[in-house]
C-alpha cells in the first residue's frame, strides 16, 4: 500500500488553505535538451495534469515562483496575474500513471515561462522555488541521457553532517536567497516571493589533483596563494541544462585557462527566465567544484578551501611515508578542518550569457542586495549525482550529493568534510575513506 502524506498549511498571502498531498514514491522525469541540437541532459520535466491533458511541468530550484498557465501555453496565450488553484503531479507520462502529489489551493502565477533548452519544449509552468522548499527534494540525475530522472519528495531528512559523511553524503549548507518584489504590469498590485533559491559558492577550473602526485608545499600565510581556479557564487537551477555564466565571471575563468574569453560557439540559450532566446557563447569547462553557501569568521574562499582539502587529502593518503601537514594548513599542532565539496569534471558545457541578460539580472533581484550571483549551475552539470536539496533542515538548509555508482574521481568526486587532525591516532573518516590519523604539522 502506497504511503501517503498530509501537510495542511495557511497561506496567508491569499486567504486560502494550502493542501499538500503527496506520496512518498519516485517521480519520474524527463529532460529537455541542454542547448539547441545537444543530449537531452537538460532542464527537468515533471508530468502535470490540466484542462488540456498532460503536459510537461518543469521542475526548476533556481526559478523564484511557481506558475501554471490556465489558458495554456500555446502561442498566442494571454499571461494573467495571481490565482489560487491546483498542482497535479503524475508518477510519469502515461495518463493512468496515479497521481503522486497533490498541491492545491496553492498560490500561482497565471504565466507561460520561456522555452527550455530549445523551442521544442514549452513547458505549462514551473514548479519552482516556493513550492519545492517546503520539502527535502531528493533527485537522481543518471549521466546516461537515456535514463530518466528521478525526484521523491518527502517531509524531512534526518541525521546529522557526520553521520550521512559515513555514507559518502558531502552536507553543502545555504541559506535561500530571492527575495524579491513583483508587481503586475500596468497596475499597483505587488507582492513579495519568499526566499527559497538555493546557492553555493563554488571554485571554476581548478588545477586537475590526484594522489599520487608530488606533494604541494606552503608556508605559513601561503594558504590563499597556492589556489587554482576562480571563485564565483551559483544558484542551483535543475530547470536549465548547461552552467551558465555571466560574461564578466567567465572572463576571470578563461583567463585562469589561458584562452580568450570570445572563443567558443555562437549560440542561443532558451531558459524560463526569458520568453526569448538569450544569446550566448558556448565553452567547455574542465571541472567545477561546489561547496558551501554559508560563510564564517574562517572562511577562505572556495578556490582556497578546496586547496587546502586536497592537500590534507593528500597527506592522509601518504602518512605511511611519513607525509606531513603543511604550515599553511595548521591551526597550532592540528591540521584545520576541511570544508565539504563536491567535484564535476568531464568537459562541462557552459553558456556564457551577457552580465545584462534577463536570466543574470534575474538571479540578483534579492531584497535587500546580497553577494553578486554569477550564474547557475544546471541539471546537465550535475548529471551523475544523488542529491537531496534539504530545504528543511535547521538552522540552514543543506544540499547532500553523492555520486553514482561508478562514477569515477574524473567525472563526480564527493567529499564530506574532516575535523581537526591532530596526528594522535585518531581514527575517523575522511574523504570518503577510513583513516587513523598518524601525520603531524611539518616543522
Amino acid at each position: 500500500m502506497r504511503r501517503r502524506l498530509f501537510i495542511l498549511l495557511l497561506l496567508a498571502a491569499c486567504g486560502s488553505d494550502q493542501v499538500f498531498e503527496h506520496d512518498l514514491e519516485p517521480i519520474q522525469l524527463s529532460r529537455a535538451p541542454i542547448e539547441p541540437g545537444g543530449a537531452m541532459m537538460g532542464g527537468l520535466l515533471a508530468a502535470v495534469s490540466t484542462v488540456a491533458g498532460i503536459e510537461p511541468l518543469l521542475v526548476d530550484t533556481a526559478f523564484p515562483i511557481d506558475s501554471l498557465g490556465r489558458a495554456g501555453c500555446a502561442a498566442g496565450a494571454v499571461a494573467g496575474w495571481t490565482y489560487t488553484g491546483d498542482m497535479n503531479l503524475r508518477g510519469n507520462w502515461q495518463s493512468a500513471t496515479p497521481l503522486r502529489a497533490s498541491f492545491r489551493n496553492v498560490g500561482l502565477f497565471d504565466t507561460c515561462p520561456g522555452f527550455v533548452g530549445d523551442t521544442t519544449t514549452q513547458p505549462a509552468g514551473v514548479l519552482g522555488g516556493p513550492l519545492l522548499a517546503n520539502f527535502s527534494v531528493g533527485l537522481v540525475l543518471p549521466r546516461d541521457a537515456a535514463q530518466p530522472a528521478i525526484m521523491t519528495l518527502w517531509p524531512s531528512y534526518p541525521g546529522t553532517d557526520d553521520q550521512l559523511a559515513v555514507d559518502g553524503l558531502a552536507a553543502l549548507h545555504f541559506e535561500p536567497r530571492g527575495s524579491a518584489s513583483v508587481g503586475q504590469v500596468g497596475g499597483e498590485a505587488s507582492l513579495t516571493l519568499p526566499n527559497s533559491r538555493i546557492v553555493l559558492a563554488a571554485c571554476a577550473a581548478p588545477r586537475a589533483f590526484a594522489t599520487t602526485e608530488a606533494q604541494e608545499t606552503c608556508a605559513h600565510g601561503e594558504v590563499a596563494l597556492k589556489a587554482s581556479g576562480q571563485d564565483v557564487m551559483l544558484a542551483v537551477g535543475t530547470g536549465e541544462g548547461p552552467l551558465i555564466l555571466s560574461d564578466m565571471a567567465w572572463g576571470r575563468v578563461a583567463a585562469q585557462l589561458g584562452v580568450a574569453a570570445d572563443a567558443g560557439t555562437a549560440g542561443e540559450l532558451y531558459t524560463p527566465f526569458a520568453t526569448t532566446a538569450t544569446p550566448a557563447l558556448y565553452v567547455d569547462l574542465p571541472r567545477l567544484a561546489l561547496l558551501q553557501g554559508t560563510t564564517d569568521s574562517n572562511w577562505l574562499g572556495a578556490c582556497t578551501e578546496l586547496a587546502r582539502a586536497r592537500r590534507i587529502e593528500w597527506v592522509l593518503a601518504n602518512q605511511d611515508n611519513g607525509a606531513c601537514f603543511q604550515p599553511c594548513d595548521a591551526s597550532g599542532s592540528s591540521a584545520a578542518s576541511t570544508r565539504p565539496y563536491v567535484e564535476l569534471g568531464g568537459s562541462l558545457r557552459v553558456a556564457v550569457v551577457s552580465e545584462t541578460s534577463e536570466v543574470i539580472r534575474s538571479l540578483n533581484g534579492d531584497v535587500p542586495v546580497r553577494t553578486q550571483i554569477d550564474g547557475i549551475v544546471g541539471a546537465g552539470t550535475l548529471a551523475g549525482t544523488r542529491l537531496r536539496l534539504d530545504y528543511l533542515s535547521q538552522p540552514t538548509g543543506r544540499v547532500l550529493a553523492a555520486c553514482e555508482a561508478g562514477a569515477t574521481r574524473e567525472t563526480c568526486w564527493t567529499a564530506p568534510s574532516c575535523p581537526p587532525l591532530s596526528g594522535n591516532g585518531q581514527t575517523l573518516m575522511c574523504f570518503a575513506q577510513t583513516v587513523s590519523v598518524s601525520a603531524q604539522v611539518c616543522k
